[in-house]
């Protein structure tokens, strides 16, 4: 049996009793005991957009999904517009908030861009520079692993004679391979030298990546506590890259309220692999959610989600391998949505619909889940029961290396059962602790399946990798 304890703070419940328009004046925003946001005295599960888009049609359409939550940059007129659709916005700094270098003109933009927009009431939340730690390895990693040995063998090769440096590469590339970074980017500067000129990128440095990380990370917290004095009613929120080890992530996240990464595990295939973890499936979103608390305790997660195929963004790829790197179907993005709130995340945000067609399967199927979830507010926003549950599994020749996930929202109409089967194989099984909820029947609310609670415990039946959101019957 596997053991599941779910923790969370019960509370009294908000009622929602029909869809919200949600960019109304903003007065006050915080975040509750439990993680969830409430702005004017509301509690809000966040459904958000990267895009901004343009056209009044198409933010109309994003408004009427039901995403309550949009990207804009540090422009008024955009915040203007949005607010005339009813929705809410964030704004990034930029590398402003960062002091660690250049304070002085850094807190002089910082309290310009408070003084022209940290009042307008469109605004709900500030974010850092995206990925911001990530970024102090990835240009470099990008750089020595990929684009320098192809121009060192471009530049060796037009030499008269030709210069052989197939062997000092693969040098290097042995030494990258033992993380003997400074050796290898050492010998790679010098083989610049060799060919008569000098690396045009020698500050690209693996090497150093950490020690300007933990440069950053003390800038960062110095801009952020300066943001919270100049803005104290806004949080400001982090969003990583699903890299980086838990010590330098917790490091990085004092300079935040809010936190959390952005993960998209489709297609399943060695092209993508965009978590480096275990887990490759499309079940990597609960690990990442998980992984986010662990690296912010006590902070709420927001979880960024994929919105495009990776084929939309690789175009340079040949036509059969953009195919293979397909866009997700609406089971999939049903399946991350729901994966990711099980594992406690309080906002969903998605990225990479600039890149699709408004016209596609993928942005009509992207907006009738958010149209879902935000028919589900008093779900999504209701406190979690706290009960200590078990799941025994029946009849199952699968190994079971993973778990179905269990989420209990207390509403005003009864509790609901949110499980998730993460493992890819069909099961069989049970849920035990449930004894305050006996002589309950439930419906699955994407089918007609029912449930009840007998003795403690439900009985069922789950597909692989899919979704079962349990409502109480009357």
């Amino acid at each position: 049996m596997c053991k599941l304890v779910l923790v969370g703070l019960v509370m009294g419940c908000l009622l929602f009793t029909t869809s919200t328009t949600w960019g109304s004046s903003v007065s006050d925003v915080h975040i509750e005991s439990d993680g969830m946001l409430s702005v004017n005295g509301e509690r809000v599960f966040i459904l958000g957009l990267y895009e901004h888009p343009e056209e009044d049609d198409a933010l109309q359409a994003v408004a009427d999904a039901g995403f309550n939550l949009v990207q804009a940059r540090q422009n008024k007129e955009e915040l203007d517009k949005l607010n005339a659709h009813g929705l809410w916005a964030w704004v990034n700094t930029g590398m402003h908030i960062d002091l660690s270098e250049e304070t002085a003109a850094r807190k002089e933009s910082m309290q310009s861009m408070v003084e022209n927009i940290g009042q307008h009431p469109a605004l709900l939340i500030w974010e850092v520079p995206d990925e911001a730690l990530w970024n102090n390895w990835y240009p470099a990693t990008l750089w020595r692993f990929n684009e320098e040995p192809a121009q060192l063998r471009t530049l060796a090769s037009s030499q008269e004679p030709p210069v052989d440096i197939g062997e000092q590469l693969s040098k290097i590339m042995y030494l990258y391979s033992y993380a003997r970074y400074r050796e290898g980017e050492d010998l790679a500067n010098a083989i610049w030298v060799q060919l008569g000129t000098t690396s045009p990128r020698a500050e690209f440095r693996m090497s150093d990546a950490e020690e300007k990380a933990l440069t950053m990370a003390s800038g960062l917290k110095e801009g952020y506590d300066l943001l919270r004095t100049l803005d104290p009613m806004r949080p400001v929120w982090m969003n990583h890259a699903p890299r980086n080890t838990l010590k330098l992530l917790a490091l990085f996240n004092e300079a935040a309220d809010i936190a959390g990464c952005d993960i998209y595990p489709i297609p399943r295939t060695y092209r993508v692999m965009h978590s480096d973890m275990a887990e490759q499936s499309m079940a990597a979103v609960g690990v990442y959610t998980r992984r986010m608390q662990h690296a912010a305790p006590g902070k709420p997660v927001w979880m960024v989600l994929q919105g495009f195929g990776w084929g939309d963004i690789l175009p340079e790829q040949p036509e059969e391998i953009r195919e293979e790197l397909r866009r997700p179907t609406i089971a999939e993005t049903r399946f991350m949505a729901w994966d990711a709130i099980v594992h406690g995340a309080r906002a969903l945000l998605y990225w990479g619909t600039a890149y699709i067609e408004k016209d596609s399967d993928l942005w009509e199927e992207l907006l009738s889940v958010i149209s879902e979830l935000d028919a589900l507010q008093p779900v999504l926003s209701a406190p979690d029961m706290t009960l200590e549950l078990t799941v025994e599994y029946h009849n199952v020749f699968h190994s079971m290396d993973r778990d179905i996930a269990v989420l209990i929202k207390d509403t005003a109409e009864g509790p609901w059962l949110a499980l998730v089967n993460t493992f890819p194989g069909s099961v069989q099984f049970s849920l035990h602790g449930l004894e305050s909820l006996n002589g309950m029947y439930f419906e699955d609310h994407y089918s007609d399946i029912q449930a009840n609670v007998e003795n403690g415990q439900l009985r069922g039946f789950m597909r692989g990798q899919s979704v079962q959101l349990f409502k109480p019957l009357k």
